[in-house]
């Protein structure tokens, strides 16, 4: 295990119902985009004085935290109630998102889990609309539950769209994970659902006011901008991801590896010459015990004098292989990866089912195969 810690997600604000609840240093940046939109839109339209104009601007920004903290802590209270591991909230420049620990989920669950978020924010917007309905307010109270009202609705409505990253995604990734049987299968679908929503945003909020002469209000512009942008690059990463993890198991060792054989470690170079001039190949060389130890560097080797072949130690023109840096012959790619993040050394001697040294893998033929680069 590594000594090093992960790093924090961001200020710990505590926790509910036992999920821990961070706050990511983006989120300041959200808040004062908000503030300031809101703001200047107020104090244009003369509602109220400049001052009480930014002040209920931030407001507003903590009442679209306080709608996004209550959306994500219903994912992670419908996610323990499936069992779902290691819960935590972090609320950030894009609103928020609950991560989980690693486990394998199943499409029912996932699709609830998801869908508990939005529904939570339309129950949040109907309790601000009986208030408003049932109660005297002030102008100011007001002001701020009608903005309320108005935005739990439409990070209810939004987040309901069926596309990834958002929440309603997961009906699309679950229809096609149920037909398909591959969960990447879905989340590639329904990513690309995600694109086109990314996609109609911009057109939505900046392009269709234009074409109709309209100015576009300053914070549906920003807001719309900066939402398209996320999702466009939270969708490029899971359709990559999707795709990597497809393709793991057609990745398999022997399909990579350069061919190699075992010579013992105290071996002379004149050894190493003779058996290159016999079976040629890469050559790997083991300990006493039968343990990959080093492979022969071909640049190291040309460079030692014929004459004195015999004095000199074959680990003299060898690099070291990492502790531990072999793998079986028929391991797929997610045996592989998982070597990447255990073992560190860049090369691996692959070892058959007898036991014996059949092969050298490097790192880079693992990531050029697995990323599908592989020629």
């Amino acid at each position: 295990m590594s000594g090093t810690q992960e790093k924090s997600p961001g200020i710990k604000l505590g926790r509910i119902g036992g999920v821990p609840v961070y706050l990511s240093s983006s989120w300041f940046i959200i808040t004062a985009v908000i503030t300031f939109s809101v703001g200047i839109q107020l104090a244009r339209g003369g509602i109220i004085p400049p001052l009480s104009a930014y002040l209920m601007g931030l407001a507003c920004a903590v009442a679209i935290a306080v709608a996004v903290l209550v959306h994500e802590v219903a994912h992670a209270m419908t996610a323990r109630a499936f069992k779902w591991p290691d819960a935590h909230i972090v609320l950030t420049l894009m609103g928020g998102h609950t991560q989980f620990g690693s486990f394998k989920a199943k499409p029912g669950a996932s699709l609830w889990v998801a869908l508990s978020g939005p529904l939570s924010n339309f129950v949040l917007a109907g309790l601000g609309w009986l208030v408003i309905q049932n109660a005297t307010l002030g102008v100011y109270p007001n002001l701020l539950l009608d903005f309320f009202v108005y935005a739990n609705l439409l990070l209810g409505a939004f987040n309901a769209l069926p596309g990834l990253p958002l929440d309603g995604g997961r009906l699309v990734e679950s229809i096609v994970w149920k037909a398909t049987g591959s969960q990447f299968k879905g989340t590639i679908a329904s990513s690309w659902v995600g694109r086109a929503i990314a996609v109609g945003l911009i057109g939505y909020f900046v392009i269709y006011p234009l074409i109709r002469g309209e100015q576009p209000q300053i914070i549906t512009v920003v807001v719309g901008i900066m939402v398209a942008m996320f999702m466009w690059q939270a969708t490029t990463q899971l359709i990559a991801h999707s795709k990597m993890m497809l393709n793991l198991p057609t990745v398999i060792a022997t399909d990579l590896m350069r061919p190699a054989s075992a010579m013992v470690s105290h071996a002379s170079v004149a050894d190493v010459l003779a058996r290159q001039a016999a079976r040629g190949g890469e050559i790997i060389l083991v300990d006493p015990k039968g343990m990959p130890v080093g492979v022969i560097d071909a640049q190291a080797l040309s460079r030692v004098d014929r004459s004195q072949a015999a004095q000199v130690p074959a680990l003299a023109v060898s690099r070291a292989l990492g502790r531990g840096a072999i793998v079986a012959e028929d391991s797929d790619g997610r045996a592989l990866i998982d070597y990447l993040a255990s073992v560190e050394s860049a090369e691996y001697a692959v070892i058959s089912s007898t036991g014996n040294v059949v092969g050298l893998l490097h790192q880079r033929q693992i990531v050029n195969a697995v990323t599908g680069r592989r020629k």
